[in-house]
């Protein structure tokens, strides 16, 4: 199949299909991205930050960004140190652009019947994406539009899909593999996207049987942390594939979705590299990726979508274990950065992860390496059974924590035993469904705020899965021998949380309705949700059983703020 953004510019097929089944054909789309490049020849800066909810409005943002000459940083989140950040290196995050009569009338401007995606154009048009930031400082890597069309043009050739198939993803869009396969990959085959990001199993049937009227295929892009959670009962329908990518994909997930889930590796330094459909499966290349592996067992990838032709090490240990003439089959072996040397031993995190998984209360963990006291040691970050769980909420956590050490003693020398642990009900993930390895280190660390677990935005609404260690310092003094988390804690992590989302919240000065309804305690799951209204955030926090807090918090904004600051300066300077 031809793959390229310029054969369906002219289409009258559908390219966007929204939430109340309202139809965005391709030429209406593209005559939206030439307005908004017209408008946007007239902005000063050469680079933009773009952070759009909107799947289409993200689109025609990107393309028309693009065709007015400017490059792009796909921010990973809008949280406010990011925007100061960027802005501090004069980037500023793009809008929608209102269309003037002065952009209509440049001499340079931009017409349907006139674009022309050449390669030249290709080539210079680029795009700034973000590592995931888990390890270390996020850092940005470049990739042309040539590059991402020879990915899209790769995908395309290694799946089967239906020719008019329609697009559905519980992932963002703001991430490469959400772009790639939801967005790009639609735009470049002439296929469609619903726009709506979905939340859970239920939302991706219940968009499903919506489509249903289209008479077409679809297929999910969907991630680990969400596929974890379906159930033999949520049945997909007119669904060709189901992807992943993200993560491992944990064994025994697959039964129970009625549909293959094809699993995705690639990083952001390197775009996709391999598939497979089984657990424990050997990994293929893509169609257009050449692999080999060191002589030090390290994965190394060639692939003309990456942002160099030349090879890239990946970090993951690796052995081809089934070769063709045009590719090799390979398994994973775990990461080589997670070897490290503790008191002149050196140590596989990746190793000790799994002789502590053989214990019969655990069932997920990830061991790390921290400081304490000018001294670096292990710890451990752990999912226990229920019944285990069950039985740390009824003793104490030293004893419980002894007798777990006590059974890693036949299985792991001494110094590879954590020294700390640290129990959740789930490990953290980021937006990405990547293991959030900040937040699992800040675990180790005095920490006020509760763990997220998992984060959905949607516009003005969004919702958190909250977790309350024990360690957390609000519980401690408070009460001694019946802790609670007190009031004034919530509305402190409340007002953080709701000024990292919504950067123009200054602060808070006044609260309505404030009513808190039951206590929480150490280990208690508890769901969030913001919903903005203008200056003022409401909030809900509920458990499985009951409503625990709720109100409404009212913040200054900040351009009222700057406007207030502004007239307080000039009376002081008279």
């Amino acid at each position: 199949m031809l793959c390229h953004f310029q054969t369906h510019i002219q289409s009258s097929k559908t390219l966007c299909i929204r939430e109340d089944l309202h139809q965005i054909r391709f030429i209406d789309f593209w005559q939206d991205v030439c307005q908004q490049a017209n408008a946007m020849q007239c902005l000063d800066a050469e680079q933009y930050a773009l952070w759009e909810n909107d799947s289409y409005q993200f689109l025609v943002l990107f393309f028309a960004a693009l065709i007015a000459k400017k490059q792009l940083v796909l921010a990973p989140n809008r949280v406010k140190d990011l925007e100061v950040e960027l802005a501090e290196q004069g980037i500023y995050f793009l809008s929608r652009q209102p269309i003037s009569k002065h952009s209509q009338n440049l001499k340079n401007n931009f017409a349907v019947s006139q674009l022309s995606f050449d390669d030249h154009f290709l080539k210079k048009a680029q795009v700034y994406f973000y590592t995931s930031g888990s390890t270390g400082q996020p850092k940005k890597i470049p990739r042309t539009l040539r590059q991402l069309l020879n990915e899209v043009q790769g995908l395309d050739e290694s799946f089967d899909l239906d020719k008019a198939c329609i697009a559905i993803a519980t992932v963002s869009h703001q991430h490469i593999y959400g772009l790639l396969f939801k967005l790009l990959l639609p735009l470049a085959s002439g296929r469609s996207f619903y726009a709506t990001q979905l939340a859970f199993p239920e939302d991706v049937v219940a968009a499903q049987q919506k489509l249903k009227v289209f008479n077409q295929h679809n297929y999910v892009i969907s991630s680990p942390a969400l596929l974890k959670r379906w159930t033999k009962d949520v049945v997909l329908q007119d669904c060709q594939y189901v992807y992943s990518s993200g993560g491992k994909l944990e064994s025994g997930i697959r039964p129970y979705l009625n549909r293959p889930i094809i699993e995705v590796l690639g990083s952001s330094e390197t775009g996709g590299i391999a598939h497979r459909q089984q657990d424990d499966a050997l990994w293929m290349p893509f169609a257009n990726v050449e692999i080999y592996v060191t002589e030090q067992h390290e994965l190394g990838v060639k692939t003309n979508h990456a942002f160099t032709e030349d090879w890239i090490l990946t970090g993951d240990r690796a052995k081809v274990l089934d070769a063709t003439h045009t590719k090799s089959a390979f398994q994973l072996l775990g990461r080589l950065d997670r070897i490290v040397k503790l008191e002149e031993k050196r140590l596989s995190l990746d190793a000790i992860e799994q002789k502590i998984l053989t214990l019969d209360d655990i069932t997920e963990c990830h061991v790390l390496l921290t400081e304490k006291e000018h001294r670096q040691i292990l710890v451990c970050v752990a999912v226990l059974t229920e019944h285990a769980r069950q039985v740390l909420l009824q003793e104490h956590k030293a004893k419980f924590v002894t007798q777990l050490k006590q059974q890693l003693t036949d299985k792991l020398e001494s110094i590879a035993i954590p020294r700390q642990w640290r129990f959740l009900s789930q490990l953290p993930r980021n937006s990405q469904s990547k293991l959030n390895k900040q937040m699992m280190q800040a675990l180790f660390q005095p920490q006020f705020s509760p763990v997220v677990l998992q984060q959905q935005q949607h516009a003005e609404h969004v919702e958190f899965q909250l977790e309350f260690p024990p360690e957390l310092e609000c519980f401690k003094g408070h009460f001694p021998d019946y802790p609670i988390y007190p009031g004034v804690g919530q509305i402190a992590f409340i007002q953080q949380f709701a000024k990292q989302i919504w950067t123009d919240l200054a602060w808070c000065n006044g609260y309505e309705q404030l009513k808190f309804q039951d206590l929480i305690k150490p280990f208690a799951i508890v769901e969030l949700t913001l919903v903005r209204k203008q200056h003022k955030i409401h909030f809900e926090m509920r458990s499985a059983e009951q409503l625990l807090a709720s109100g409404r918090l009212l913040f200054i904004l900040q351009n009222a703020q700057d406007a207030l600051g502004t007239k307080t300066t000039g009376v002081e300077h008279v």
